[in-house]
């Protein structure tokens, strides 16, 4: 918090602090730290490489192919960052998409192009599980190790919060350095993190996930004659992941964009993952 109070003097917004605390979500930064596959424990939550699968696990396939796996996340290893106490104390989630089509989750033919697997046993039943095939365009990605960290995420316009028009755009700079910061070099932190507000590149992506999940209901046209409804939906979500375009990872949603897994508080509560939901947004 002493960070955000440099922050908030930096962009001038120190007169706001009270109300912009209590706009604070919590979050659970990812940070991915170089290491060799080889030295990354078994069940070690990881960005790329292979996963360590149980044996009735294996690689899900997506036409005629097979999902990228992008991540492992080993929620023992992340609880103690989960202020909430939300994410189920144990198990590993892992965390697949096809990376060649892209696709962008928001049609239904784009089904099954991401998958989330889950396994609450014991690490000694898990296996760094190779590839099914290997070919120019389907392969591993490069493997680190993660770290996780206590992050802090914000809406983009709290309710509560009364902004002139120079506020707004000091708020905006200031949320988005809070989110993503950037290094010596002026160079952005990759925003992979779980929980809190999702860093929203177009629309606000909650409202986009219930509004294309509902499109038949809605109809083409139907975003603000239901948005009271959408908005109330909304709220009913949790991020479970989010995972920025990065350059060690020699990844890039779309032009920049990122990759957003979103799931209902109550299938999070009963460990539904399969019920995921999931929406790519880019620049």
């Amino acid at each position: 918090m002493e960070n955000l109070d440099l922050l908030l003097n930096e962009f001038e917004l120190f007169n706001k602090k009270q109300e912009i605390l209590q706009a604070i979500k919590p979050a659970i930064g990812i940070r991915r730290i170089e290491e060799s596959e080889d030295n990354i424990p078994i069940g070690a939550s990881k960005l790329g490489g292979r996963p360590d699968l149980p044996p009735h696990l294996e690689y899900p396939q997506y036409h005629n192919g097979f999902l990228t796996f992008l991540a492992q996340i080993n929620l023992d290893e992340a609880k103690s960052f989960d202020v909430d106490k939300i994410l189920p104390e144990k198990g590993v989630l892992y965390f697949f998409y096809d990376i060649i089509e892209q696709s962008w989750g928001f049609d239904k033919e784009d089904n099954g192009c991401y998958k989330i697997l889950y396994f609450d046993g014991e690490n000694s039943e898990l296996k760094r599980t190779n590839y099914p095939e290997i070919t120019d365009e389907y392969f591993p990605l490069q493997s680190f190790k993660v770290e996780f960290f206590q992050h802090y995420t914000l809406p983009e316009e709290p309710k509560w919060l009364d902004l002139d028009e120079e506020e707004t755009d000091n708020y905006w700079d200031f949320r988005s350095q809070v989110m993503q910061p950037y290094d010596e070099h002026e160079n952005a932190f990759p925003a992979h993190y779980m929980l809190g507000e999702p860093f929203n590149i177009q629309n606000d992506v909650f409202e986009e996930i219930i509004y294309y999940g509902n499109e038949d209901k809605y109809g083409p046209d139907g975003w603000q004659k239901n948005e009271l409804e959408i908005s109330a939906k909304s709220n009913e979500l949790v991020l479970l992941f989010q995972m920025d375009s990065d350059d060690d990872l020699d990844v890039m949603w779309g032009d920049a964009g990122m990759l957003y897994f979103c799931i209902n508080k109550n299938d999070l509560q009963a460990n539904q993952f399969d019920k995921v939901e999931f929406i790519l947004q880019c620049y």
